[in-house]
């Protein structure tokens, strides 16, 4: 039994869960960042505000009453503080006050780590460090705590602390991390439904294959499996797969048939031997009874070997079990070899036999093609009219292929059966079978060595008017144009 978490849809979904996870994580966290960086930036730019605001307010307050109206240099204010005689102005005082979420503050020493200057609210234990300044001045920002501090240094050792309450900010960070993930578990979840659902009609199709092929499996042979005009992936296997049953089918069609003709075809001579024999032994018989019963029995055990022999040899042509050979042959040679061996079946039933045989030259198996000409041949002598007639064997070339026509002038095909005249066992009427006894394999047989030489087979026929067979085989270049085909680079 197989677990469910070895389906495909279940892989699918855990790997569509795993990058849409990915996918989700790694937006959050960009998102994320982008919003701190932000907050932060505004953060430090409210920081330096309220450095230079402390600066700006220390030199307003300490401006000297005889110096003119005019910017000051921020030494002046290190200076004055470094005196030592600097206290906070009222004003710069009220600023750097208080608790409040969002409140700033300040601290300032000297190099040699005194405090020189704080506001009220600064936080316990809070110095400066700067970085050692290789200009004039140098600062830092940093994140100490649940604060953002601007740390600043003169190059003679006097540094600034200016620092801002950002727990207000990191709260609200918290609560967008917190609302942040909230909204991607819930899109992650969303895409996990999706993707089941998405999954689910994704392979549908293949669950709808799958039943199909085990119900065909079962012995269901007539279903096929249901599939859209579209090219997608799962339609294109569907109509292999289609292909695939519809050959199966027809095969295991023809085995049945096979076997049915087969053994019908067996039954009556396996009849005539047992009632023969039975009829023979009821009591002693004279030399000549037996002799009559011998030679029933001779002939009726030769149409069954016939008949074996011509099933063996079509069930090795379909099955391919013996490769065949690929000789370069002349069809003229081959149908005037069978007009010849043939002649005294031919002679015996008063048809002549006229040839007409041009080159036609092309590559095969000269055994099997042998077999082939043959039974065309041996089908218009079989099925012609007592009283005798002709049989007309024509080869040519015609547009690049080796062309063999066969032609009697006998009774000729019923329309009827002209559809069927390939097919095996199958017999047309009285009037062309002449009782000849014969398999009813011939043209099937001959059928069979066409196909495997790519080669076409047909039979055209009007009843009265005689049966045409025409085969058409791939002919083969003439030795000075193979010569120079095989010298082309």
């Amino acid at each position: 039994m197989q677990l469910p978490f070895h389906s495909l849809r279940w892989r699918l979904q855990a790997w569509h869960g795993l990058i849409l996870l990915l996918v989700i994580v790694a937006l959050c966290g960009a998102v994320h960042r982008l919003a701190t960086v932000h907050e932060f930036q505004r953060i430090d730019r409210e920081v330096v505000a309220a450095e230079r605001a402390l600066v700006r307010g220390l030199i307003d307050a300490w401006r000297p009453a005889d110096l003119p109206e005019g910017p000051l240099s921020p030494r002046f204010v290190f200076e004055r503080i470094r005196a030592g005689d600097a206290t906070v102005p009222s004003a710069v005082a009220a600023r750097f006050s208080g608790t409040e979420p969002g409140h700033v503050y300040f601290v300032i020493r000297d190099a040699d780590g005194k405090i020189l200057l704080r506001s009220d609210n600064a936080p316990a234990g809070r110095v400066p460090t700067p970085s050692a300044a290789s200009s004039e001045f140098s600062d830092n920002l940093r994140t100490v705590g649940r604060h953002r501090e601007l740390h600043r240094a003169t190059s003679d050792g006097v540094a600034v602390l200016v620092g801002r309450d950002i727990s207000a900010e990191q709260d609200q960070m918290l609560r967008f991390t917190a609302w942040l993930a909230a909204v991607g578990l819930g899109v992650w979840l969303l895409g996990l439904l999706g993707g089941w659902w998405l999954a689910g009609r994704a392979i549908r199709p293949v669950d709808s294959i799958s039943r199909t092929a085990t119900r065909i499996a079962e012995g269901n042979l007539d279903e096929r499996i249901d599939t859209a005009d579209t090219d997608s992936e799962l339609d294109q296997l569907g109509r292999v797969l289609n292909q695939t049953f519809d050959r199966l089918h027809d095969s295991f069609e023809r085995q049945r048939r096979f076997t049915a003709d087969a053994a019908h075809e067996l039954r009556t001579p396996v009849s005539i031997l047992l009632s023969e024999t039975q009829r023979i032994l009821r009591r002693e018989r004279s030399a000549g009874e037996y002799h009559e019963a011998l030679q029933t029995c001779h002939d009726t055990a030769g149409r069954m070997r016939r008949l074996v022999e011509a099933l063996l040899l079509l069930a090795r042509l379909e099955n391919n079990s013996v490769a065949p050979r690929r000789e370069r042959l002349d069809l003229a040679v081959v149908a005037d070899d069978t007009a010849r061996h043939l002649a005294p079946l031919a002679e015996e039933r008063r048809v002549t036999i006229h040839t007409e045989l041009s080159p036609a030259v092309c590559l095969g198996d000269p055994d099997a093609l042998g077999i082939l000409v043959t039974n065309l041949v041996a089908n218009a002598l079989q099925h012609h009219r007592p009283e005798g007639g002709s049989v007309w064997l024509r080869t040519q070339l015609e547009s690049g292929r080796a062309v063999l026509v066969v032609r009697d002038d006998g009774p000729g095909i019923p329309g009827k059966n002209l559809p069927h005249i390939f097919e095996r066992f199958h017999r047309a009427d009285s009037a062309r079978t002449g009782g000849s006894g014969h398999t009813g394999l011939g043209l099937a047989i001959a059928k069979t060595i066409a196909d495997n030489h790519q080669g076409e087979l047909a039979a055209t026929s009007r009843p009265g008017e005689g049966a045409t067979f025409t085969l058409s085989l791939p002919a083969d270049a003439p030795d000075d144009t193979r010569a120079e085909r095989d010298a082309r680079p």
